[in-house]
Protein backbone atom coordinates (compact mmCIF):
# COMPACT_ATOMS: atom_id res chain seq x y z
CA UNK A 1 0.00 0.00 0.00
CA UNK A 2 1.54 3.43 -0.90
CA UNK A 3 1.23 6.14 1.40
CA UNK A 4 -0.76 7.87 -1.03
CA UNK A 5 -3.39 5.43 -0.61
CA UNK A 6 -2.94 5.14 3.19
CA UNK A 7 -3.67 9.09 3.75
CA UNK A 8 -6.96 8.51 1.49
CA UNK A 9 -8.04 5.61 3.74
CA UNK A 10 -6.98 7.42 7.04
CA UNK A 11 -8.45 10.42 5.69
CA UNK A 12 -12.05 8.90 4.44
CA UNK A 13 -12.50 7.38 8.34
CA UNK A 14 -11.50 10.19 10.09
CA UNK A 15 -13.71 12.18 7.78
CA UNK A 16 -16.59 9.97 8.68
CA UNK A 17 -16.31 10.66 12.34
CA UNK A 18 -14.66 14.37 12.65
CA UNK A 19 -16.39 16.46 10.10
CA UNK A 20 -16.04 19.97 10.38
CA UNK A 21 -13.46 19.88 13.09
CA UNK A 22 -11.45 17.16 10.92
CA UNK A 23 -11.76 20.03 8.41
CA UNK A 24 -10.01 22.53 10.49
CA UNK A 25 -7.52 20.82 11.84
CA UNK A 26 -6.23 19.67 8.45
CA UNK A 27 -5.98 23.29 7.43
CA UNK A 28 -3.78 24.15 10.29
CA UNK A 29 -1.30 21.08 9.41
CA UNK A 30 1.91 22.01 9.68
CA UNK A 31 3.53 22.95 6.20
CA UNK A 32 6.98 24.74 6.55
CA UNK A 33 10.41 23.59 6.09
CA UNK A 34 13.76 24.22 8.34
CA UNK A 35 14.94 27.48 6.95
CA UNK A 36 18.03 26.51 8.39
CA UNK A 37 19.95 23.44 10.18
CA UNK A 38 23.10 24.67 12.11
CA UNK A 39 25.05 21.88 13.79
CA UNK A 40 27.28 22.82 16.27
CA UNK A 41 29.03 19.29 17.11
CA UNK A 42 32.00 20.14 19.37
CA UNK A 43 31.67 17.09 21.62
CA UNK A 44 31.83 15.47 17.84
CA UNK A 45 29.31 12.60 18.54
CA UNK A 46 26.24 13.01 16.08
CA UNK A 47 26.50 11.89 12.22
CA UNK A 48 25.97 14.95 9.86
CA UNK A 49 24.49 13.70 6.83
CA UNK A 50 21.65 11.25 8.57
CA UNK A 51 20.69 14.72 10.59
CA UNK A 52 20.09 16.56 7.98
CA UNK A 53 17.98 13.90 5.70
CA UNK A 54 15.77 13.69 8.61
CA UNK A 55 15.17 17.28 9.08
CA UNK A 56 15.12 18.22 5.69
CA UNK A 57 11.56 15.98 5.55
CA UNK A 58 10.18 17.56 8.67
CA UNK A 59 7.29 20.03 8.75
CA UNK A 60 7.32 22.95 11.17
CA UNK A 61 4.19 25.31 11.65
CA UNK A 62 6.37 28.26 11.28
CA UNK A 63 9.71 28.58 9.23
CA UNK A 64 12.31 27.80 11.85
CA UNK A 65 15.94 27.72 12.16
CA UNK A 66 17.13 24.82 13.39
CA UNK A 67 20.59 24.32 15.46
CA UNK A 68 21.83 21.72 17.27
CA UNK A 69 24.93 22.17 19.56
CA UNK A 70 26.61 19.41 21.56
CA UNK A 71 29.12 20.02 24.21
CA UNK A 72 31.23 17.68 26.88
CA UNK A 73 30.35 19.12 30.26
CA UNK A 74 32.90 16.73 31.96
CA UNK A 75 32.61 15.70 35.34
CA UNK A 76 31.50 19.42 36.57
CA UNK A 77 28.40 18.61 34.63
CA UNK A 78 27.33 15.94 36.61
CA UNK A 79 26.75 18.33 39.38
CA UNK A 80 25.73 21.27 37.99
CA UNK A 81 22.04 20.80 36.94
CA UNK A 82 23.12 25.14 34.61
CA UNK A 83 25.96 23.43 32.64
CA UNK A 84 24.24 22.76 29.72
CA UNK A 85 22.31 26.03 29.70
CA UNK A 86 24.66 28.01 30.44
CA UNK A 87 27.19 26.41 27.61
CA UNK A 88 24.72 26.90 25.31
CA UNK A 89 24.44 31.03 25.95
CA UNK A 90 28.50 31.10 26.26
CA UNK A 91 28.57 29.29 22.57
CA UNK A 92 26.30 31.57 21.20
CA UNK A 93 27.96 34.74 22.95
CA UNK A 94 31.57 33.60 21.80
CA UNK A 95 30.93 31.83 18.53
CA UNK A 96 27.18 32.15 17.35
CA UNK A 97 25.68 35.81 18.11
CA UNK A 98 23.15 35.28 15.25
CA UNK A 99 21.49 32.84 17.63
CA UNK A 100 20.83 35.89 20.50
CA UNK A 101 18.30 38.67 20.01
CA UNK A 102 19.46 42.31 18.93
CA UNK A 103 19.35 42.99 22.89
CA UNK A 104 21.60 39.71 23.21
CA UNK A 105 18.87 39.54 26.60
CA UNK A 106 16.91 36.43 24.65
CA UNK A 107 17.24 33.85 21.68
CA UNK A 108 16.80 35.07 18.38
CA UNK A 109 13.26 35.15 16.95
CA UNK A 110 12.62 31.85 14.80
CA UNK A 111 15.16 30.45 16.69
CA UNK A 112 14.69 26.38 17.88
CA UNK A 113 18.17 25.29 19.96
CA UNK A 114 18.77 21.53 20.69
CA UNK A 115 21.64 21.12 22.84
CA UNK A 116 23.15 17.45 24.16
CA UNK A 117 25.76 17.12 27.06
CA UNK A 118 26.45 13.04 26.59
CA UNK A 119 29.08 13.79 29.51
CA UNK A 120 26.47 15.50 31.90
CA UNK A 121 23.84 13.81 31.00
CA UNK A 122 21.88 17.15 29.92
CA UNK A 123 19.38 17.67 27.23
CA UNK A 124 17.83 21.24 26.60
CA UNK A 125 15.63 22.98 24.53
CA UNK A 126 15.89 26.75 23.93
CA UNK A 127 13.58 28.86 21.90
CA UNK A 128 13.81 32.52 20.53
CA UNK A 129 10.56 34.35 21.82
CA UNK A 130 8.36 33.99 19.03
CA UNK A 131 8.61 29.80 19.20
CA UNK A 132 8.81 29.59 22.68
CA UNK A 133 6.26 26.42 24.14
CA UNK A 134 5.19 25.74 27.75
CA UNK A 135 7.45 23.89 29.98
CA UNK A 136 4.95 20.62 30.09
CA UNK A 137 5.65 21.11 26.38
CA UNK A 138 9.44 21.83 26.62
CA UNK A 139 9.36 18.50 28.96
CA UNK A 140 7.61 16.59 26.07
CA UNK A 141 10.12 17.28 23.83
CA UNK A 142 13.21 16.27 25.89
CA UNK A 143 11.52 13.14 27.13
CA UNK A 144 11.35 12.24 23.23
CA UNK A 145 15.07 12.01 22.98
CA UNK A 146 15.97 10.25 26.67
CA UNK A 147 15.94 6.67 25.30
CA UNK A 148 17.85 7.14 22.37
CA UNK A 149 20.54 9.25 24.13
CA UNK A 150 20.46 6.73 27.12
CA UNK A 151 21.77 4.38 24.52
CA UNK A 152 24.20 6.44 23.07
CA UNK A 153 22.00 7.13 19.63
CA UNK A 154 23.04 10.48 19.86
CA UNK A 155 21.77 11.21 16.16
CA UNK A 156 18.53 9.44 16.41
CA UNK A 157 17.73 11.02 19.78
CA UNK A 158 18.58 14.45 18.30
CA UNK A 159 16.26 13.62 15.49
CA UNK A 160 13.33 12.48 17.45
CA UNK A 161 14.11 15.96 19.48
CA UNK A 162 13.67 18.04 16.66
CA UNK A 163 10.86 16.24 15.05
CA UNK A 164 8.95 16.78 18.68
CA UNK A 165 9.93 19.82 19.17
CA UNK A 166 8.37 20.84 15.55
CA UNK A 167 4.87 19.75 16.62
CA UNK A 168 5.28 21.38 19.39
CA UNK A 169 6.35 25.04 18.35
CA UNK A 170 3.95 27.38 17.14
CA UNK A 171 0.89 24.72 17.10
CA UNK A 172 -2.36 26.15 16.34
CA UNK A 173 -5.28 26.22 18.48
CA UNK A 174 -7.32 23.46 16.48
CA UNK A 175 -3.92 21.36 17.16
CA UNK A 176 -3.64 22.04 21.13
CA UNK A 177 -4.95 19.64 23.75
CA UNK A 178 -7.76 21.91 24.12
CA UNK A 179 -8.88 22.23 20.60
CA UNK A 180 -8.68 18.32 20.48
CA UNK A 181 -10.78 17.80 23.28
CA UNK A 182 -13.59 20.64 22.00
CA UNK A 183 -13.29 18.40 18.89
CA UNK A 184 -14.37 15.82 21.02
CA UNK A 185 -12.64 12.22 22.22
CA UNK A 186 -13.84 10.45 19.23
CA UNK A 187 -12.47 12.55 17.58
CA UNK A 188 -9.72 13.00 18.76
CA UNK A 189 -8.92 8.93 18.80
CA UNK A 190 -10.21 8.46 15.00
CA UNK A 191 -7.48 11.58 14.58
CA UNK A 192 -4.75 10.15 16.16
CA UNK A 193 -5.65 6.69 14.64
CA UNK A 194 -5.44 8.07 10.88
CA UNK A 195 -2.15 10.07 11.82
CA UNK A 196 -0.57 7.08 13.61
CA UNK A 197 -1.14 5.02 10.33
CA UNK A 198 0.07 7.49 8.02
CA UNK A 199 2.99 8.54 10.22
CA UNK A 200 4.11 4.83 10.82
CA UNK A 201 3.66 4.59 6.92
CA UNK A 202 5.84 7.36 6.22
CA UNK A 203 8.84 6.35 8.53
CA UNK A 204 8.80 2.58 7.10
CA UNK A 205 9.18 3.86 3.49
CA UNK A 206 11.88 6.22 4.79
CA UNK A 207 13.37 3.18 6.21
CA UNK A 208 12.93 0.55 3.17
CA UNK A 209 14.63 3.23 1.01
CA UNK A 210 17.60 3.74 3.03
CA UNK A 211 17.61 0.12 3.45
CA UNK A 212 17.51 -1.12 -0.20
CA UNK A 213 20.53 1.80 -1.32
CA UNK A 214 22.72 0.36 1.27
CA UNK A 215 21.39 -3.26 -0.04
CA UNK A 216 22.34 -2.68 -3.26
CA UNK A 217 26.17 -0.67 -2.73
CA UNK A 218 26.95 -4.10 -0.55
CA UNK A 219 25.30 -6.50 -2.98
CA UNK A 220 27.78 -4.75 -5.93
CA UNK A 221 30.41 -4.88 -3.73
CA UNK A 222 29.95 -8.51 -3.39
CA UNK A 223 29.52 -9.24 -6.30
CA UNK A 224 32.53 -7.46 -7.84
CA UNK A 225 34.54 -9.39 -5.71
CA UNK A 226 32.63 -12.72 -5.61
CA UNK A 227 35.13 -14.34 -8.22
CA UNK A 228 38.11 -13.33 -6.14
CA UNK A 229 36.86 -14.50 -3.16
CA UNK A 230 36.36 -17.59 -4.58
CA UNK A 231 40.22 -17.72 -5.67
CA UNK A 232 41.48 -16.27 -2.16
CA UNK A 233 39.12 -19.29 -0.39
CA UNK A 234 41.03 -21.94 -2.54
CA UNK A 235 44.11 -20.31 -1.48
CA UNK A 236 43.91 -21.11 2.43
CA UNK A 237 45.69 -24.05 4.04
CA UNK A 238 43.17 -26.67 5.24
CA UNK A 239 45.88 -28.03 7.70
CA UNK A 240 45.67 -24.65 9.35
CA UNK A 241 43.90 -23.98 12.57
CA UNK A 242 42.33 -20.95 11.53
CA UNK A 243 42.33 -21.74 7.67
CA UNK A 244 40.00 -24.69 8.29
CA UNK A 245 37.78 -22.45 10.97
CA UNK A 246 38.06 -20.02 8.06
CA UNK A 247 36.77 -22.50 5.68
CA UNK A 248 34.00 -23.45 7.05
CA UNK A 249 32.69 -19.93 7.29
CA UNK A 250 33.50 -19.90 3.35
CA UNK A 251 31.08 -22.49 2.94
CA UNK A 252 28.47 -20.36 4.96
CA UNK A 253 29.74 -17.11 3.01
CA UNK A 254 28.60 -19.17 -0.37
CA UNK A 255 25.30 -20.15 0.97
CA UNK A 256 25.01 -16.53 2.50
CA UNK A 257 25.71 -15.13 -1.50
CA UNK A 258 22.74 -17.64 -2.88
CA UNK A 259 20.61 -16.58 -0.19
CA UNK A 260 21.53 -12.24 -1.04
CA UNK A 261 20.89 -12.96 -4.68
CA UNK A 262 17.64 -14.53 -3.78
CA UNK A 263 16.71 -11.59 -1.64
CA UNK A 264 18.06 -8.77 -3.80
CA UNK A 265 15.84 -10.63 -6.23
CA UNK A 266 12.77 -9.91 -3.82
CA UNK A 267 14.02 -6.50 -3.11
CA UNK A 268 14.01 -5.66 -6.54
CA UNK A 269 10.61 -6.62 -6.76
CA UNK A 270 9.09 -4.82 -3.80
CA UNK A 271 7.16 -1.96 -5.54
CA UNK A 272 8.59 1.50 -3.82
CA UNK A 273 4.36 2.19 -3.22
CA UNK A 274 4.86 -0.64 -0.85
CA UNK A 275 7.67 0.31 1.11
CA UNK A 276 5.71 1.32 3.53
CA UNK A 277 4.96 -2.34 4.74
CA UNK A 278 6.37 -3.50 7.75
CA UNK A 279 6.99 -6.75 5.06
CA UNK A 280 8.99 -4.44 2.68
CA UNK A 281 10.91 -2.79 5.39
CA UNK A 282 11.38 -6.53 7.10
CA UNK A 283 12.62 -7.89 3.63
CA UNK A 284 15.21 -4.39 2.74
CA UNK A 285 16.36 -5.05 6.17
CA UNK A 286 17.46 -8.29 5.89
CA UNK A 287 18.79 -7.46 2.54
CA UNK A 288 21.06 -4.79 3.97
CA UNK A 289 22.74 -6.23 6.59
CA UNK A 290 23.08 -9.43 5.04
CA UNK A 291 25.14 -8.32 2.01
CA UNK A 292 27.02 -5.70 4.51
CA UNK A 293 28.08 -8.94 6.40
CA UNK A 294 29.17 -10.76 3.15
CA UNK A 295 30.87 -7.08 2.26
CA UNK A 296 32.55 -7.60 5.72
CA UNK A 297 33.17 -11.43 5.23
CA UNK A 298 34.85 -11.06 1.74
CA UNK A 299 37.52 -8.68 3.02
CA UNK A 300 38.35 -11.36 5.67
CA UNK A 301 38.54 -14.21 3.58
CA UNK A 302 40.98 -12.24 1.13
CA UNK A 303 43.57 -11.49 5.12
CA UNK A 304 43.33 -14.95 5.68
CA UNK A 305 44.94 -16.59 2.53
CA UNK A 306 47.30 -13.44 2.50
CA UNK A 307 48.15 -14.06 6.16
CA UNK A 308 48.17 -17.78 6.23
CA UNK A 309 50.12 -18.24 3.02
CA UNK A 310 52.82 -15.07 3.97
CA UNK A 311 52.69 -14.04 0.46
CA UNK A 312 52.94 -10.27 -0.55
CA UNK A 313 49.76 -8.93 0.91
CA UNK A 314 50.41 -10.65 3.99
CA UNK A 315 52.27 -7.54 6.28
CA UNK A 316 48.68 -5.45 5.08
CA UNK A 317 46.55 -8.37 6.60
CA UNK A 318 48.36 -8.75 9.71
CA UNK A 319 48.10 -4.65 10.25
CA UNK A 320 44.20 -5.38 10.47
CA UNK A 321 44.14 -8.13 12.57
CA UNK A 322 46.28 -5.74 15.57
CA UNK A 323 45.07 -2.57 14.36
CA UNK A 324 42.40 -2.44 17.10
CA UNK A 325 44.55 -4.03 19.73
CA UNK A 326 47.46 -1.65 19.31
CA UNK A 327 45.14 1.52 19.79
CA UNK A 328 43.71 0.06 22.71
CA UNK A 329 47.09 -0.88 24.29
CA UNK A 330 48.05 2.62 23.49
CA UNK A 331 44.61 3.77 25.10
CA UNK A 332 45.77 2.48 28.49
CA UNK A 333 48.05 5.05 29.75
CA UNK A 334 45.49 7.94 29.05
CA UNK A 335 42.47 5.93 30.09
CA UNK A 336 44.62 5.71 33.28
CA UNK A 337 45.59 9.28 33.78
CA UNK A 338 43.63 11.26 32.29
CA UNK A 339 39.88 9.89 31.41
CA UNK A 340 39.22 8.31 34.87
CA UNK A 341 37.58 10.68 37.92
CA UNK A 342 40.82 11.75 39.67
CA UNK A 343 39.64 10.00 42.96
CA UNK A 344 39.83 6.84 41.25
CA UNK A 345 43.42 7.10 39.44
CA UNK A 346 45.95 5.45 41.40
CA UNK A 347 44.52 2.17 41.68
CA UNK A 348 46.96 -0.84 42.83
CA UNK A 349 45.67 -2.35 39.76
CA UNK A 350 46.34 0.13 37.39
CA UNK A 351 50.59 -0.98 37.60
CA UNK A 352 49.93 -4.04 36.08
CA UNK A 353 47.46 -3.29 33.25
CA UNK A 354 50.17 0.00 33.03
CA UNK A 355 52.94 -2.94 32.25
CA UNK A 356 50.89 -5.17 30.10
CA UNK A 357 49.99 -2.88 27.89
CA UNK A 358 53.64 -1.22 27.73
CA UNK A 359 55.01 -4.93 26.50
CA UNK A 360 52.28 -6.26 24.69
CA UNK A 361 53.20 -3.10 22.30
CA UNK A 362 56.32 -4.48 22.60
CA UNK A 363 55.45 -8.16 22.23
CA UNK A 364 53.21 -7.24 18.74
CA UNK A 365 56.18 -5.63 17.46
CA UNK A 366 57.91 -8.80 18.24
CA UNK A 367 55.46 -11.02 16.37
CA UNK A 368 55.81 -9.13 13.15
CA UNK A 369 59.56 -9.63 13.02
CA UNK A 370 59.00 -12.84 14.30
CA UNK A 371 56.55 -13.95 10.77
CA UNK A 372 58.80 -11.66 8.74
CA UNK A 373 61.62 -14.47 9.59
CA UNK A 374 59.46 -17.38 10.06
CA UNK A 375 60.26 -17.57 13.64
CA UNK A 376 56.23 -18.17 14.31
CA UNK A 377 53.69 -19.62 12.07
CA UNK A 378 50.65 -17.35 11.33
CA UNK A 379 48.77 -19.81 13.63
CA UNK A 380 50.35 -19.14 16.50
CA UNK A 381 50.66 -15.49 15.87
CA UNK A 382 47.08 -15.14 15.86
CA UNK A 383 46.90 -17.00 19.11
CA UNK A 384 49.13 -14.68 20.12
CA UNK A 385 47.06 -11.84 19.47
CA UNK A 386 44.04 -14.07 21.36
CA UNK A 387 45.42 -14.22 24.18
CA UNK A 388 46.84 -10.67 24.33
CA UNK A 389 43.33 -9.11 23.87
CA UNK A 390 42.17 -12.09 26.85
CA UNK A 391 44.20 -10.60 28.68
CA UNK A 392 43.62 -6.86 28.43
CA UNK A 393 40.27 -7.60 28.62
CA UNK A 394 40.65 -9.22 32.47
CA UNK A 395 42.92 -6.69 33.79
CA UNK A 396 40.14 -4.49 32.41
CA UNK A 397 37.23 -6.28 34.54
CA UNK A 398 39.88 -6.36 37.64
CA UNK A 399 39.53 -2.36 36.70
CA UNK A 400 36.33 -2.26 36.62
CA UNK A 401 35.53 -3.68 40.16
CA UNK A 402 38.29 -1.72 41.36
CA UNK A 403 37.10 1.57 40.20
CA UNK A 404 33.57 0.71 41.50
CA UNK A 405 34.54 0.29 44.90
CA UNK A 406 36.71 3.66 44.84
CA UNK A 407 34.13 5.38 43.88
CA UNK A 408 31.33 4.93 46.47
CA UNK A 409 31.07 2.53 49.30
CA UNK A 410 27.35 1.95 48.48
CA UNK A 411 27.17 -1.58 47.40
CA UNK A 412 24.09 -0.76 45.16
CA UNK A 413 26.03 2.28 43.30
CA UNK A 414 29.27 -0.20 43.08
CA UNK A 415 26.67 -2.75 41.54
CA UNK A 416 25.41 -0.09 39.35
CA UNK A 417 29.12 1.13 38.24
CA UNK A 418 30.08 -2.29 37.75
CA UNK A 419 27.32 -3.41 35.68
CA UNK A 420 27.71 -0.31 33.68
CA UNK A 421 31.56 -1.47 33.30
CA UNK A 422 31.20 -4.95 32.22
CA UNK A 423 27.84 -4.60 30.10
CA UNK A 424 29.79 -2.85 27.12
CA UNK A 425 31.64 -6.01 25.92
CA UNK A 426 32.45 -6.00 21.69
CA UNK A 427 31.42 -8.68 20.05
CA UNK A 428 32.66 -8.63 16.72
CA UNK A 429 34.86 -6.40 14.24
CA UNK A 430 36.32 -7.69 10.64
CA UNK A 431 39.25 -9.53 11.87
CA UNK A 432 39.80 -13.43 11.21
CA UNK A 433 40.04 -14.50 15.24
CA UNK A 434 36.12 -12.52 15.28
CA UNK A 435 34.93 -14.43 12.47
CA UNK A 436 36.42 -17.47 13.40
CA UNK A 437 34.73 -17.29 16.40
CA UNK A 438 31.49 -15.19 16.66
CA UNK A 439 30.89 -16.01 20.47
CA UNK A 440 33.97 -14.65 21.67
CA UNK A 441 33.90 -11.24 23.44
CA UNK A 442 36.09 -8.59 24.77
CA UNK A 443 36.64 -4.97 26.35
CA UNK A 444 38.00 -2.06 24.47
CA UNK A 445 39.34 0.68 25.69
CA UNK A 446 36.43 2.68 24.14
CA UNK A 447 33.58 0.00 25.66
CA UNK A 448 35.33 0.76 29.99
CA UNK A 449 35.00 4.36 28.72
CA UNK A 450 31.41 4.07 27.55
CA UNK A 451 30.63 2.12 30.50
CA UNK A 452 32.21 4.16 33.18
CA UNK A 453 30.84 7.06 31.73
CA UNK A 454 27.27 5.19 32.05
CA UNK A 455 28.04 3.87 35.40
CA UNK A 456 29.40 7.32 37.50
CA UNK A 457 25.88 9.39 35.36
CA UNK A 458 23.44 6.24 36.65
CA UNK A 459 24.63 7.03 40.09
CA UNK A 460 24.92 10.41 39.87
CA UNK A 461 21.61 10.67 39.05
CA UNK A 462 20.31 8.58 41.35
CA UNK A 463 21.86 10.93 44.17
CA UNK A 464 20.55 14.01 42.57
CA UNK A 465 16.83 14.35 43.71
CA UNK A 466 16.45 17.07 40.43
CA UNK A 467 17.92 14.69 38.07
CA UNK A 468 14.16 14.14 36.66
CA UNK A 469 12.97 17.66 36.51
CA UNK A 470 13.96 20.49 34.21
CA UNK A 471 16.11 23.44 34.98
CA UNK A 472 15.36 26.79 33.51
CA UNK A 473 17.77 30.17 33.37
CA UNK A 474 21.41 30.51 33.51
CA UNK A 475 23.47 30.35 36.27
CA UNK A 476 25.95 32.50 34.55
CA UNK A 477 23.56 34.66 32.41
CA UNK A 478 23.44 37.75 34.00
CA UNK A 479 19.93 39.65 32.88
CA UNK A 480 19.69 36.92 30.07
CA UNK A 481 16.44 35.66 30.06
CA UNK A 482 16.12 33.25 27.04
CA UNK A 483 13.13 30.85 27.05
CA UNK A 484 14.52 27.16 27.28
CA UNK A 485 15.57 24.51 29.79
CA UNK A 486 16.95 21.32 30.53
CA UNK A 487 17.01 17.87 32.35
CA UNK A 488 19.11 14.69 33.14
CA UNK A 489 18.63 11.70 31.19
Amino acid sequence: MSIRQRAIIGGAATLGVVGTSLGLFLSQAPEHGATALQIEDTAGILYAPDLEAAVDEMSFYEPTDVAVFTHRGGSEALIDDYALNDAALEHAKTTRPDWLSDNEQKWADDLFILGVDPEGRLVGTYFGENRKVSQDAQDDIQEAMKDDFRRGHWTEGSIAGVEAAAGQMNRPFARSGGGMFVGGAVSLATLTGAGGYLFAGTRRRNKSRAARAAGDRAMANVVRDYDETQVHANLIPEQSRYGGAMLERYADYTAAFRELTELGNQARSIPETSYDSSDSLSTLTRYQHAGEELDTLDDVIADTAALLNLDRAWPQAWERQIASLRQDLHGVDPLLSATLDEEVRGLDVAQPLREFASQSLVDLDQLRGDLDTGATTPDDALDAVRTMRDTLSGHLDTLAGAVARAYSDDESEQETMQDALRRERVRSEPTILSTTDHMWTWITIDSFHSGYTTGTQQVQASRSSSSSGSTSGYSSGGSFSGAGSSSRF
